[in-house]
């Protein structure tokens, strides 16, 4: 048997190198990706009351759902004033000649279903809210109003 040439040294100590430099590449990535990785529902980019909920522990998520749900029936035709409402802004705004009365009217008439039914849903969360303790309170106020002032507000009061 021959020895093997010169250039074949070099090139096995480069390809140790190669393999081990790629296994920890892939293992930190791996490390990395598995220590940062979020539950499913903080992964969600969730807004309101859907991200309230997720602050919230089970049982209050629970309370506030089947607060919400009662809602429905009361929302319903806040919810669907508004759609015809809105339906008929469009139908005025395509018509070939513009009402402008007919549309203020019927603008009007959009803006005061969506008033009902935001004045309902906080209704239903200031009694909601009424039943929790302090730090729920402030999970509650930290989910709906994480930017802007009220986060500084909520901090500075405590």
């Amino acid at each position: 048997m021959t020895p093997p040439p010169n250039y074949l040294k070099p090139l096995l100590v480069i390809s140790v190198l190669l393999n081990v430099f790629l296994i920890g590449g892939v293992g930190g990535g791996l490390y990395h990706w598995l220590a940062n990785t979020q539950p499913v529902e903080a992964a969600v980019n969730q807004h309101g009351l859907r991200q309230a909920m997720v602050q919230l522990p089970p049982e209050r998520r629970r309370e506030l759902r089947q607060l919400l749900r009662q809602n429905r029936a009361d929302s319903q035709p806040l919810i669907t004033a508004g759609r015809e409402a809105r339906l008929d802004v469009i139908k005025q705004l395509e018509a070939p000649t513009l009402d402008r009365a007919a549309l203020l009217v019927d603008l009007g008439k959009a803006r005061e279903a969506d008033t009902a039914l935001r004045l309902l849903v906080d209704n239903t969360l200031a009694n909601f809210a009424n039943t929790l303790p302090r730090d729920e309170r402030q999970k509650l106020v930290q989910s709906l109003y994480s930017h802007g002032q009220a986060k500084g507000k909520a901090a500075k009061n405590e």
